[in-house]
């Protein structure tokens, strides 16, 4: 059956974060990080008997709450949770799966490079962490009315504009789990891997909370300005939409804007004009991306060379594929690689 506990915001934000504290003691050990106020960095290396790897919390500016998962249980672990409207919750999945359930929008496997964005509503459900599977992730989560100082000058009410006003549908397919461009990814992959010492990693992890928050409202208001501009029918926005997804089923294979305009039915012209609309990127360009945050996860996640990384990820030649790589990311394989087995050793 696994194990269950009860997550509830109903009675205020601190009473949840005591239901969490509680959670993390009783599945892990508790070690405070170096030079790290004790109330601002925690870790929790999960108990033998629950299974092992980590869960770093940060609590940030607002009473906002990050938290960096990479663990495998041993047995299930249950969450039902019970949140009202004003619950805020960002999550991305780097690794791993997990399974969650919400009693009005349905139930979905959560899996790699998928982000999940709280509803504007109240929400009641579960989520299931199976045994014996890895999970790797990023949270964000805070309680609404705390974030306003996340948004700088354009104020919380760009969230209200963009986000919140989504039809039900979109909405939905927002907390299910959407695919997540590359430009998004990449943050999360930089507090995933973050190296920088303990005592200013707050001041990064708080810089890209708010870079996230601007690129998911970017997106949405790009779609919608840029849909009007080329004045994309619903079937070709549906279709373009689909396209990330086809890139990363056949990731050796270079698109043809002309065979993929054919399969989608749709002008080639305006496929590639909707696509640049919609996600701010080229096709090709686009596809590279999602080439290199492949090849991040397997540094990560194989003991695979890093000739067959690049290799993998449709690179011939591996200096091209270094070089690529570091301009996305800032750092080589190598030390990108090296970062990870650092950080896990913390």
């Amino acid at each position: 059956m696994g194990k269950e506990f009860h997550i509830n915001s109903r009675n205020g934000y601190s009473a949840m974060l005591e239901q969490y504290k509680t959670m993390h003691e009783q599945i892990g050990n508790a070690r405070f990080l170096p030079n790290h106020a004790m109330n601002k960095g925690i870790v929790y290396d999960i108990k033998p008997e629950y299974g092992k790897g980590t869960i770093q919390i940060y609590n940030l500016l607002g009473n906002v709450m990050l938290l960096v998962y990479d663990f495998v249980f041993s047995e299930d672990i249950i969450t039902i949770f019970d949140l009202t409207e004003d619950y805020f919750e960002i999550e991305y999945c780097i690794d791993g799966c997990m399974y969650i359930e919400e009693q009005n929008v349905g139930d979905t496997c959560f899996c790699p490079n998928h982000l999940s964005v709280s509803l504007s509503q109240d929400m009641k459900g579960t989520i299931k962490r199976c045994a014996e599977q890895k999970y790797q992730g990023v949270s964000i989560t805070a309680n609404k009315h705390d974030l306003s100082s996340y948004f700088g000058s354009a104020g919380i009410r760009v969230w209200h504009d963009t986000i919140e006003n989504l039809g039900e549908q979109l909405r939905s397919e927002y907390y299910l789990g959407f695919y997540t461009p590359p430009e998004i990814a990449n943050i999360f992959l930089q507090i995933f891997n973050c190296r920088l010492p303990v005592k200013s990693r707050t001041l990064f992890y708080e810089s890209k909370v708010m870079e996230v928050l601007s690129l998911i409202v970017s997106n949405e208001v790009i779609k919608h300005e840029g849909c009007d501009v080329v004045a994309l029918s619903p079937y070709e926005l549906q279709k373009i939409k689909e396209i990330p997804q086809m890139l990363l089923e056949q990731p050796f294979e270079l698109p043809n804007l002309l065979s993929l305009a054919e399969k989608l039915v749709i002008n080639p012209k305006k496929l590639t004009k909707g696509f640049k609309l919609v996600y701010g990127d080229t096709i090709f360009s686009y596809r590279r991306k999602l080439a290199l945050n492949r090849a991040a996860s397997m540094l990560l996640n194989t003991d695979h060379t890093i000739n067959e990384i690049a290799y993998d990820s449709g690179y011939s030649n591996p200096s091209n594929f270094c070089a690529a790589f570091k301009k996305q990311y800032g750092v080589t394989p190598l030390k990108y690689r090296e970062s990870s087995l650092l950080r896990n050793a913390e």
